[in-house]
């Protein structure tokens, strides 16, 4: 554990008392580090402090809060190093995959956020079968919404891959000849941040990001030459490289965040492969790919 980085934490603390009241995840966030550093600088502050603070409230000297927000003070990540976040299925999303993911954006230092895709499951909604005795429409679109708050808390800015899942609404729409006049846009559907953007494909230092469908990711890089990132595949994870005489490229593929074991992933209790929670960590400009594992 860093002692310079408590140290930090400690004397903020020890300046603004008011933030020991924050929890040990925004705590972490405003720093860039982990929740465990968070805790122990909490604890060092607290037992330093002797006394209570005594605050004069009379009508001269009134207490008036800092502005600064934990928003305002978050760290600034490097933008070169990206963070591929995989398919979280919403409202299923498997509890500790966001903190978990959180760790690895600050262990690695990404400051671009992409999401693969299937942002949302649509169970109640699919073209397939569904549990009769699941949430309707409603309920199940009000619980991912609900369900991914912290996740748009933690990443504010992100890219996020239109899946096959997520497009579920605009196929809905056509099958019944409705307009996509009449559709809102899939970011204000599940209540995202102005700071999401929404796009099927996305390419950074000559590294293809897409959610995907057909085939797996060094499938899809070797037909195109050029290194790819994707989702979809909840049973597959890997990196893997393809050398030529003028090019080496990768493909990577990520699993999913969801919980196998909630009912609208019924469909997948006889299968011997299951699903992976993984995510991506890209470095030095496209050219280090990592896969990393949640841990069991």
């Amino acid at each position: 554990m860093n002692n310079k980085q408590v140290e930090k934490i400690v004397s903020f603390l020890k300046a603004k008392p008011g933030y020991l009241k924050t929890g040990n995840y925004k705590l972490a966030l405003m720093f860039g580090v982990t929740e465990k550093v968070a805790e122990r600088a909490k604890k060092e502050a607290k037992n330093s402090i002797s006394r209570p603070i005594n605050i004069n409230f009379s009508k001269k000297q009134v207490y008036k809060p800092t502005p600064t927000t934990w928003f305002e003070t978050k760290p600034q990540f490097d933008p070169n190093n990206v963070i591929f976040i995989p398919d979280l299925h919403a409202p299923f999303i498997k509890k500790g995959v966001l903190e978990w993911v959180k760790e690895q954006q600050i262990k690695y230092n990404c400051g671009t956020v992409i999401f693969a895709g299937d942002i949302i499951d649509g169970h109640a909604w699919s073209y397939h079968e569904h549990d009769p005795d699941g949430m309707s429409v409603g309920h199940e679109l009000e619980a991912a919404r609900k369900q991914l708050e912290p996740w748009f808390e933690a990443f504010p800015d992100a890219i996020s891959l239109m899946g096959n899942h997520d497009l579920l609404i605009q196929r809905k729409a056509r099958t019944i000849g409705l307009s996509k006049h009449f559709i809102k846009g899939f970011g204000d559907v599940i209540g995202a941040p102005k700071g999401w953007k929404f796009m099927l494909e996305y390419t950074k230092d000559d590294v293809l990001y897409k959610h995907g469908s057909v085939g797996d990711a060094f499938k899809v890089a070797k037909e195109s030459r050029i290194s790819t990132c994707q989702g979809h595949f909840h049973s597959k994870t890997f990196v893997q490289w393809s050398v030529s005489e003028k090019d080496a490229i990768f493909g990577m593929q990520i699993g999913w965040g969801a919980d196998r074991h909630q009912y609208a992933f019924d469909y997948g209790t006889s299968f011997t492969s299951k699903p992976i929670i993984s995510c991506g960590i890209i470095l030095d400009r496209g050219k280090t790919p990592i896969v990393k594992l949640m841990p069991l």
